[in-house]
């Protein structure tokens, strides 16, 4: 039997497996400060994410409340409409807001400002009778010469040129009277080309007719020369 000999100089020498356990000892605090700081960053993500679910479960709760309070005024709604004469179950309307059909509600049609059909055929004008009850006899309608076949400058200026001549001769001429008075022929319909050229053919600085608009139907022709036309008319219809 060999005995193994003991010697000192192999104090200071380390073994290789000491050495292994020397570098894992060493690597212990980095893993474990690793370790500390991925857990830490989970946490602050878990927090996270449990405050957003927490508003998320908020915000489900406010919209079911609002829903239910939604439905509760509909059934109040609902059975109102039920209880009144004017329920019909058959009418979309009942149940549904033009606002849910996507329909709006018609537009009342806008008046327009400028008169664009033939103007009302009335009397003249009312004249006071101070005395007396015999009415007078009913004028006649005056035959006019025809204007057909002719283009829309053309009527015009032959319209005014008749205008122009009743005028010069009676004073004055109401918009309405020009079928009544041979103007314009009976069954001849005035165009909206034709009244434009009239309106601004009388508007012009050398024009020797004028016409006064008494209100948005009426109009009074009269000559350039009259200053004051609304004194005229009043003479002329009072």
């Amino acid at each position: 039997m060999t005995e193994d000999t003991f010697s000192w100089a192999s104090l200071g020498n380390t073994s290789p497996q000491n050495a292994k356990i020397l570098q894992l000892l060493e690597t212990i605090p980095v893993l474990m400060r690793d370790n500390k700081m991925e857990l830490q960053s989970n946490i602050a993500q878990l927090r996270t994410d449990v405050r957003t679910e927490i508003t998320n479960i908020h915000s489900t709760i406010g919209d079911l409340k609002a829903e239910v309070r939604t439905m509760n005024q509909n059934f109040m709604l609902d059975s109102r409409k039920a209880l009144s004469n004017d329920y019909d179950d058959r009418s979309v309307s009942t149940f549904m807001s033009l606002d849910e059909l996507n329909l709006e509600p018609p537009k009342r049609p806008v008046e327009e400002e400028e008169e664009d059909d033939e103007p009302l055929m009335v009397a003249d004008e009312i004249r006071i009778v101070e005395d007396g009850f015999t009415a007078p006899v009913p004028e006649e309608v005056v035959e006019s010469d025809p204007i057909e076949d002719m283009s829309d400058e053309d009527v015009a200026a032959e319209i005014l040129q008749r205008i122009e001549a009743y005028i010069e001769e009676n004073g004055v001429l109401m918009n309405f009277s020009m079928k009544k008075k041979g103007i314009v022929p009976k069954d001849f319909v005035l165009n909206k080309g034709v009244k434009e050229l009239m309106k601004a053919s009388v508007k012009l600085e050398d024009s020797k007719i004028r016409l006064y608009k008494l209100d948005k139907m009426r109009g009074m022709y009269h000559m350039s020369d009259i200053v004051d036309p609304q004194s005229l008319y009043d003479e002329a219809f009072n």
